[in-house]
């Protein structure tokens, strides 16, 4: 699905690629087959590696996807069912920089499992949460809308959530409520994946 408003992420992730060598020996060894199914298309190590890589912050996921693009399809297939409820959160950068490179690729529920690795503000003070806010502000045109709207969204419904003091409230959501909200991939929408939280194969 063509997205609406396309941005522009200004600061990529990866500098120096030498940053993924350690992954290199198990890449270099993989024999893709593009043209085979999702499951058979690169090396059981391959797979493995990619599993964990999902399963961090997904910094070094994302310099694997700069370096070697053509895993890019096979990742945010993967990504459907390799949901992680380990507590590794996603780098903010680095989930942004994934939804860019996978918007190709988009399934709703490749997108719902990008967002649920976003850290939670569910146990943020009222002051974390104020900060949070003013970072949003500052780096929102750095980050995919989807993530933008899904913080700016998050925010809101904790200030409804909490006992705040109207100044408090006013504090926590005037600014972002400035940010404009851009369109796009509709992923929350009930289809089979809106109720896919376990590996399955297809």
């Amino acid at each position: 699905m063509p997205m609406q408003n396309k941005h522009k992420n200004k600061a990529r992730l990866i500098d120096n690629i030498s940053d993924i060598d350690q992954y290199r020996p198990i890449l270099e060894k993989d024999n893709f087959q593009q043209s085979e199914p999702h499951w058979r298309r690169i090396s059981k190590n391959a797979i493995t590696l990619f599993q964990v890589l999902i399963d961090q912050d997904l910094q070094d996921l994302v310099k694997v996807l700069n370096a070697y693009p053509k895993y890019t399809e096979w990742v945010c297939e993967h990504f459907r069912y390799a949901y992680s409820y380990s507590e590794n959160y996603a780098d903010i950068n680095a989930a942004s920089e994934l939804l860019e490179l996978g918007e190709p690729y988009f399934s709703k529920q490749f997108v719902r499992n990008v967002v649920r690795k976003l850290p939670k503000l569910d146990d943020m003070s009222v002051e974390e949460l104020i900060a949070f806010s003013n970072s949003l502000m500052k780096e929102h045109k750095e980050w995919h809308p989807i993530v933008t709207n899904h913080f700016i969204a998050t925010i809101l419904l904790r200030s409804e959530a909490l006992n705040l003091h109207p100044l408090q409230k006013i504090i926590l959501t005037k600014e972002i409520t400035k940010i404009p909200k851009i369109k796009t991939y509709e992923y929350e929408a009930e289809d089979r994946d809106a109720v896919l939280d376990i590996p399955y194969m297809n």
